[in-house]
């Protein structure tokens, strides 16, 4: 009787909420799209040692997807793209312990396929511990990110053939984050990228590092490595980096004879 008032009481002031049950793949629902549709936010759907369907819809829902067994064991194949995130999803949405590998670039308005593995677009997912393997699209076969803040964390790229060449990945006016990634043979491209974050949670003290016209938030070390420069606690919004310099083709921050050698030594047709 106690447990039912304090219920009807939680409803009342209006902070009742859900605490969350695990759902099953395969042994609740067949698919994992099927999952989703039935969970709720705080829901934890947990999917078997296999290979299941991919192109799921995440619906904008809080729910972490985990492979019981790691990515090892745990594959969502195929779908235009495997996974789906296009409905304002945060960084309650997680994919962990799954290989997303099979996928098909979604064609977009221009006529071009992006994102066969992972479409992101408006929306903050983290991603831990996943393998995005043997995609494919005509750019950014791995994962495409549009106007987002996801978080990759512990994943590892590979294999993942773009019929135009060019990155894996690819970020355009979005702001994610990759902590201790891997990429074989597929890289990350900006395309009017705001400031990126690219250091781990353990490097500590970060800072603002210029890199010609561009701003990384990243740690001291990483940007000497870069050849940049680096201000310590900083960040990139402070505008701590000088604005482009229209002429200084060698970015050394002076125009002078060494920028006009630059251009005659170049002159001609571009290959």
């Amino acid at each position: 009787m106690g447990n039912l008032v304090d219920i009807v009481t939680a409803m009342a002031f209006g902070v009742f909420t859900h605490q969350g049950v695990v759902i099953q793949v395969p042994q609740d629902f067949p698919s994992v799209q099927e999952a989703v549709h039935a969970a709720s936010d705080g829901d934890l759907v947990l999917v078997d040692q296999g290979v299941f369907d991919g192109g799921i819809d995440l619906l904008g829902k809080a729910v972490t997807i985990e492979g019981i067994h790691g990515a090892e064991f745990t594959a969502i194949y195929g779908g235009s793209p495997v996974f789906r995130c296009v409905s304002s999803e945060n960084s309650n949405t997680v994919l962990r312990g799954l290989t997303i590998v099979g996928g098909r670039g979604p064609i977009g308005d221009d006529g071009v396929s992006r994102g066969g593995g992972l479409w992101i677009k408006g929306a903050s997912p983290r991603i831990e511990q996943c393998l995005i393997v043997g995609n494919t699209a005509e750019l950014a076969a791995a994962a495409f990110v549009d106007e987002g803040a996801p978080v990759f964390m512990d994943c590892w790229f590979h294999d993942n053939p773009s019929n135009a060449g060019g990155p894996g990945v690819m970020c355009d006016h979005s702001r994610p984050r990759f902590v201790r990634c891997g990429f074989h043979e597929d890289g990350v491209g900006w395309v009017d990228a705001s400031p990126v974050d690219i250091r781990s949670d353990c490097e500590k003290p970060g800072g603002a590092c210029c890199l010609g016209e561009a701003c990384v938030q990243t740690t001291m070390l990483a940007c000497q490595e870069a050849r940049g420069r680096w201000h310590e606690d900083a960040t990139c919004q402070s505008n701590v980096c000088p604005a482009s310099c229209p002429g200084d083709v060698n970015r050394d921050r002076r125009i002078n004879h060494t920028d006009l050698l630059a251009v005659l030594g170049g002159w001609g047709m571009c290959p």
